[in-house]
């Protein structure tokens, strides 16, 4: 007897099991042919060796980069695009011919070797909250909406599908996430973080501290005082007896996946392999420096030590500087800026360190990294100076983990607006994943009430997989011009990862978007600028897009020499900024950071900062998101 039915694993076309095939075979006398129906999905048959790629990750790490980064600005250039429409970063070549990303990713494109670049991913969703979850889950939500929370009826996160298929051992969880749970503007928990249909137990461990923050470590893997480890693991045998007995009572779904749960957390606790991973402090600040001092980058390196210590799966979310303050990739105002002073820069670093460190350690070829997002960013620049949310078209990058490196698959139009050939869905970056994992997209997970459901409904990208998706043949970018030199003082705050607005005075380039008024000549030799006197302030205007969303906390001022602010006067539009008087305005030093009344920006709608001080040696100016922390200003000096 032949069986037709069962052997879905065994997939004949980009992906087709027997049983699609069922479901087409009657179509033969008709005279469609098998090849002709892959080409009427608008797939090839399956590449020679791509079944080599099956089961050959054994950990990822899921970069999501929450807001939803412009395309068009990162990974898919247009540069002979729609002038209107095309922005204003350049491309660049990378290793690879004929592969090109912004100028603003110069140290990702000395990986480009390793990167498979997905150009023609379209969701035709414009919402954070469900495209969120097709990002997180490979699964349309069944709301189409904005601003709802999670559920326990979402589609699992592919972390705790990987749990339940595959559960970790040893005292490590298969399932970490870092350093935040997302949520929109207002508060709402993003849907698809979390195990949903499968059931708390199944949750990632979330820590949601800034692993760049010094006083940063897990609390949970923390012996209670006056515990050591012989003593917790008594406790554990006692819990063990207590948790048995109640095992006879009637308990609830729900009280049973806490009560997993909380076990998952004490196995952490009892973990001396666990407890080494998450700490940071045994790594060495040049390693550390190699990711970038700030939150993405000390993350992303969490997430490799974690990897390495045997955690399956960990998803690095960007974070936001204030939980009510919109700080992520959703740039609906001030995109090039943004993206160029902030967001680019503190993904480039860590990301180029990642590969770079996967590929010496040997661990590549069984990790794959995935960059993954909402959605895209609309062709048109609004009158906000940035682009507004985009389902139809989006980019999606992979690494290691068996995909074959130096690859771009598909193409969007002119505009970067829509997929122009070989479109495809979260539905299919989900098979591709599983199946990478080693699951075929059939491959069955059952909910708390036991009800079956296929881990993808996509299929997976077989050319990708084949290694058939060659870059572009298109002529190499001419070399960037030539630009001035960015001050130290800017590539400090850069290098920082958080908001800023910089003048660099004595500099054209730094002066670019301010009006100055009533200060005096630039000292040719310093470079610097002189207020000398204190009766009548000299005015610092920004005459850039102004976005008062933002809410910066701080100014900072850089002197030429140490100097005290005893005397220092400040107005924000007419109205004085109080300044908290302490001895420690007497001491001099070289950088003055002074703290902004809560909420002073908000309410501004234009910045003119008047400056009242004698004889103070002004370098360079800013206004912060966040203050500067001590190592920086150290890297600064030095």
């Amino acid at each position: 007897m032949i069986d037709v039915v069962s052997h879905n694993g065994i997939r004949l076309c980009d992906g087709v099991s027997r049983r699609r095939m069922l479901q087409v075979g009657g179509l033969s006398p008709l005279g469609l042919t098998w090849p002709m129906l892959c080409q009427a999905r608008g797939t090839q048959p399956a590449a020679a060796g791509t079944q080599a790629t099956f089961g050959r990750a054994k950990r990822v790490i899921m970069l999501f980069m929450w807001g939803g980064p412009a395309h068009q600005d990162t990974w898919d250039l247009k540069p002979d695009g729609p002038a209107k429409l095309r922005g204003e970063f350049l491309p660049i070549a990378t290793r690879t011919p004929g592969m090109h990303i912004s100028e603003h990713f110069p140290r990702i494109a000395a990986q480009s070797d390793k990167l498979a670049i997905i150009r023609s991913v379209g969701q035709e969703d414009n919402n954070h909250s469900t495209g969120a979850h097709a990002g997180l889950t490979g699964r349309r939500h069944e709301v189409k909406a904005e601003n709802f929370g999670a559920r326990d009826t979402d589609f699992p996160h592919y972390g705790s599908v990987l749990s339940k298929l595959r559960p970790a051992s040893g005292g490590l969880p298969s399932f970490v996430s870092l350093p935040d749970v997302i949520a929109t503007t207002n508060g709402t928990i993003t849907p698809g973080q979390f195990a949903g249909i499968l059931g708390r137990r199944y949750d990632s461990f979330h820590i949601t501290d800034h692993p760049d923050e010094a006083e940063f470590s897990i609390s949970t893997l923390k012996f209670p005082q006056g515990l050591n480890n012989q003593r917790m693991r008594r406790r554990r045998g006692l819990l063990e007896q207590i948790d048995g007995a109640a095992r006879l009572a009637d308990r609830s779904g729900a009280a049973q996946s806490l009560g997993a749960f909380y076990q998952q957390a004490l196995d952490m606790v009892l973990s001396s392999t666990a407890r080494q991973a998450f700490d940071l402090s045994r790594v060495s600040d040049e390693e550390r420096n190699r990711y970038g001092w700030h939150t993405f980058g000390q993350s992303t390196l969490l997430a490799r030590r974690l990897i390495e210590a045997g955690v399956q799966l960990v998803t690095v979310y960007w974070h936001r500087e204030k939980k009510t303050v919109d700080s992520s990739w959703d740039t609906h105002a001030l995109n090039f800026q943004e993206l160029r002073n902030r967001l680019m820069p503190s993904v480039d670093r860590p990301i180029a360190a990642l590969l770079q460190d996967l590929e010496d350690r040997g661990l590549l070829d069984e990790t794959l990294v995935v960059w993954n997002s909402e959605f895209g960013r609309t062709p048109k620049i609004n009158g906000n100076a940035g682009r507004d949310h985009w389902g139809p078209c989006n980019s999606v990058v992979m690494a290691g983990g068996g995909v074959p490196g130096g690859q771009v698959f598909g193409a969007s139009d002119a505009a970067a607006a829509y997929p122009a050939r070989d479109k495809v869905t979260q539905d299919d970056i989900a098979a591709t994943m599983y199946h990478l994992l080693g699951f075929e997209p059939e491959t069955l997970v059952h909910d708390r009430l036991g009800r079956p459901f296929p881990v993808a409904l996509g299929q997976p990208i077989q050319r990708l997989l084949g290694n058939q998706a060659t870059p572009p043949s298109i002529p190499t970018p001419p070399p960037l011009p030539v630009r001035i030199a960015t001050a130290p003082f800017k590539q400090m705050l850069i290098h920082r990862g958080g908001r800023f607005v910089c003048c660099n005075f004595g500099s054209d380039a730094g002066e670019q978007e301010w009006k100055l008024t009533g200060w005096s000549q630039p000292n040719q030799k310093a470079g610097i600028l002189f207020r000398e006197t204190e009766n009548d302030p000299a005015l610092l205007k920004y005459t850039g897009h102004y976005d008062p969303h933002f809410d910066f906390s701080h100014i900072a001022f850089r002197l030429a020499r140490p100097l005290t602010a005893e005397k220092l006067k400040l107005s924000l539009n007419g109205t004085l900024i109080p300044i908290k008087t302490t001895n420690a305005m007497a001491s001099p030093r070289t950088v003055w950071q002074i703290e902004l009344p809560l909420g002073m920006i908000k309410a501004s709608k234009a910045f003119e900062l008047a400056v009242g001080v004698k004889g103070w040696p002004v370098r360079d100016f800013a206004l912060l998101g966040d203050p500067i922390r001590d190592l920086h200003l150290a890297q600064l000096e030095s």
